[in-house]
């Protein structure tokens, strides 16, 4: 995890799967419904957050090195 909006994403998509869990098993699936989907739609949210960071940090990894060849000719 590389920064701290990333971390409480995370954080918060642990917390509302394990209070999902026990809802369930208080009051039954279809009550805890809902508190599973907003856990999967953090778990998205965080994991598109890594894949666009990676994206971005592919891309400046290549300008450097384009760079870096055309300064040398």
């Amino acid at each position: 995890m590389k920064n701290l909006g990333d971390t409480i994403i995370f954080s918060l998509t642990v917390v509302t799967f394990i209070i999902g869990v026990h809802q369930t098993m208080t009051f039954g699936i279809g009550y805890a419904y809902f508190i599973f989907m907003v856990s999967m739609g953090l778990l998205f949210l965080y994991r598109y957050r890594i894949a666009k960071r990676k994206e971005k940090e592919k891309l400046e990894a290549a300008k450097k090195t384009k760079s870096k060849k055309g300064k040398k000719r």
